[in-house]
């Protein structure tokens, strides 16, 4: 498409109108005669009618089409859900523990200068529990007792079925030692056994605590002596000995006790003395709990 611009059209114009304005003024203007004869002039060469140049063509512009642009939609891609399977809980079953018997701790001397405490002499290995029906030698071996305890510087072992309480004790001293059981105030309503290693010999005595400091025989009261079975030793300035009671024994001076329960005990000792009647040196207290019968 031929595009002619306004400027364009305003030149050709003019143009045609100056040749319009030369061709009227020819044509109008008056002849004049020559006063010689002669050859007429030639007439005017009419003007030539001027066609403007048509400038050139200006190509049309063409407009690409807009672009649309088709955006693609979000394409969201989720990975499947992954099934984490557990496995089932494994049940870890414990042994039960094992009971290892221990050797006691080594006794700590007594700040007394003038009683010594060593090491028991040799040790036979341990053993299973020795029953309480079985005879006493005077000589303690570890794992011989199911119990032990320790109170006023000595060793307390003991066992016990239904109807008896074999003991084993251990003394710091070379005196008299005594275990009381159960007592209601201080010494007062206590059954006490007393022990005492003389020239070789073992003796023991039966008593009941008749006051809080004081204690006497069964057997002075009115009652028996009931210690059914005993044996006792001294070894490198220590005094051993074992015995046996019947946790009921009937005599009204001594407690009744019952398996599967725990009683208070109190004991004392003497370092050098063997005399009963004479005053300890020093005294303990503490607990023994009796396994049922």
């Amino acid at each position: 498409m031929l595009v002619i611009s306004k400027e364009t059209l305003i030149i050709v114009g003019v143009l045609l109108a100056v040749g319009i304005l030369g061709l009227v003024l020819v044509l109008t203007a008056p002849r004049s005669e020559s006063v010689a004869a002669g050859p007429s002039a030639p007439p005017a060469a009419p003007t030539a009618s001027v066609k403007p140049t048509p400038p050139p063509a200006v190509p049309a512009t063409t407009q690409a089409p807009p672009t649309t642009v088709v955006q693609a939609p979000p394409t969201t891609v989720q990975a499947p859900a992954t099934t984490v399977v557990q496995a089932p809980a494994t049940t870890v079953v414990q042994a039960p523990a094992t009971t290892v018997a221990q050797a006691p701790a080594a006794t700590t001397a007594p700040t007394s200068s003038f009683v010594q405490v060593v090491q028991p002499a040799e040790t036979p290995p341990a053993s299973p529990a020795i029953p309480v029906a079985a005879a006493i030698d005077g000589v303690i071996y570890e794992g011989e007792y199911a119990h032990s305890t320790e109170a006023g510087g000595f060793q307390i072992r003991w066992s016990n079925d239904a109807s008896f309480l074999r003991v084993g004790l251990t003394s710091p001293g070379m005196g008299y030692l005594a275990i009381g059981f159960d007592p209601d105030d201080r010494m007062q309503g206590a059954n006490f056994v007393l022990a005492a290693v003389r020239n070789g010999q073992l003796w023991t005595r039966d008593d009941y605590g008749n006051g809080p400091l004081t204690h006497a025989s069964d057997a002075s009261l009115g009652g028996t002596d009931d210690i059914l079975a005993a044996a006792g030793r001294e070894s490198e300035g220590k005094t051993h000995v074992e015995f046996v009671i019947a946790l009921n024994s009937g005599d009204r001076f001594d407690k009744r006790l019952t398996p599967g329960t725990t009683y208070d005990i109190v004991i004392s000792f003497h370092e050098t003395n063997d005399d009963f009647d004479t005053y300890h040196s020093r005294r303990g207290a503490g607990k023994m709990r009796l396994d049922p019968g």
